[in-house]
């Protein structure tokens, strides 16, 4: 690898958290992608929900780091793409939508390496205009709370970096997820779709060094290259 580790960015959850004698707000994040990050010879640094970042703030933190990875989390805030959100909707935090969305369009303009994972590929694609389907069909979350019993093949674009990052046309997958890309937003592609139902499971921007959204959970699949070939694309040039 480079001579040093890559520093990469995590999107991190504001959520009521309970530890030893606490019961308060906490900046969090599931360690299963600090563990990925780690695995795959990456700083994992975790970047909480910030207003400033809509004012220049986010070119400025993603200055100092080589890569950003945004998590899961809840629904997309449906007024952020013109929608009133359908009865199905699970709630939202708009604080964090705003701030990732100005992460978003940061990391394209510095082009830096930008990989989107499940609520991030659904916020990839509104940054860039396009719309989100509210509700989906269970089986697309078999398990809610649990990626157990959630494996699904997804059949990926030949020469996408999709398949690239993969190595693979044919990729066994975890989801989780109820919403989902519906209008494609400016300038992205769908490299990926479920094998069962061909919903999009990957988008890209094919003029950046790395920009790649998908709706599965590499995280929680230990053996899945995708995190791992993110970090190297973070760590080409240091």
């Amino acid at each position: 690898m480079a001579d040093r580790r890559p520093l990469i960015a995590i999107s991190s959850y504001v959520e009521q958290a309970r530890w030893s004698l606490w019961d308060t707000e906490a900046a969090l994040v599931p360690q299963l992608f600090v563990d990925a990050v780690q695995r795959a010879g990456g700083f994992a640094l975790l970047l909480p929900p910030d207003a400033s970042f809509a004012d220049g703030g986010a070119e400025q933190v993603l200055a100092a780091v080589d890569g950003l990875l945004l998590t899961g989390g809840p629904d997309v805030d449906a007024s952020l793409y013109g929608a009133q959100p359908a009865p199905e909707h699970e709630g939202s935090r708009i604080e964090r939508d705003r701030s990732e969305l100005a992460l978003i369009s940061a990391a394209i303009a510095l082009d830096l390496p930008l990989l989107a994972v499940c609520r991030g590929m659904q916020l990839l694609n509104v940054a860039r205009g396009g719309t989100l389907i509210q509700d989906l069909p269970s089986y697309h979350r078999p398990n809610p709370g649990s990626f157990e019993g959630s494996e699904h093949d997804v059949r990926l674009a030949e020469g996408s970096l999709a398949a690239a990052v993969t190595g693979e046309l044919l990729h066994s997958a975890m989801q989780h997820h109820h919403q989902g890309v519906d209008r494609i937003g400016e300038g992205l592609t769908v490299t990926a779709w479920a094998a069962d139902d061909d919903f999009p499971e990957a988008i890209e921007l094919a003029d950046r060094r790395f920009v790649l959204g998908v709706q599965w959970h590499p995280e929680a699949d230990p053996s899945s290259p995708v995190i791992g070939s993110f970090v190297r694309a973070c760590g080409e040039g240091l």
